[in-house]
């Protein structure tokens, strides 16, 4: 199992979950964060700390998949969210050694599915 762990743009939310949902992924949780990433072209004003960079809007979407479906994942966050401009966001994935769901202790990908 892997956990999907992706910034992506505010904008960019309801498409990401459509889409998700159209594949079969079996869940999300959403958030929303502030960062500062590679793109620092737009700064702060004097008085904002003229200098530094701004933190920008985004959202922090995490989803856990079977090994099998993060390739679609992945395309699925990529086609959706690709701008062809900076700031489009960063998508990272983690290795997940087991899963329990609560309720009914079920175990590894049957506590996901």
């Amino acid at each position: 199992m892997k956990m999907v762990v992706a910034f992506i743009n505010p904008d960019k939310l309801w498409e990401v979950k459509k889409a998700l949902y159209e594949l079969g992924a079996p869940g999300i949780s959403v958030g929303q964060v502030m960062g500062i990433g590679k793109s620092l072209a737009r700064m702060g004003q004097p008085g904002e700390g003229g200098g530094i960079p701004k933190f920008f809007p985004k959202m922090r979407l995490e989803t856990v998949v079977e090994d099998g479906m993060l390739a679609k994942v992945l395309d699925v966050l990529h086609q959706v969210c690709n701008t062809e401009t900076p700031g489009d966001g960063k998508v990272f994935v983690l290795p997940v050694e087991d899963a329990m769901r609560v309720r009914t202790n079920e175990r590894g990908e049957d506590a996901i599915l």
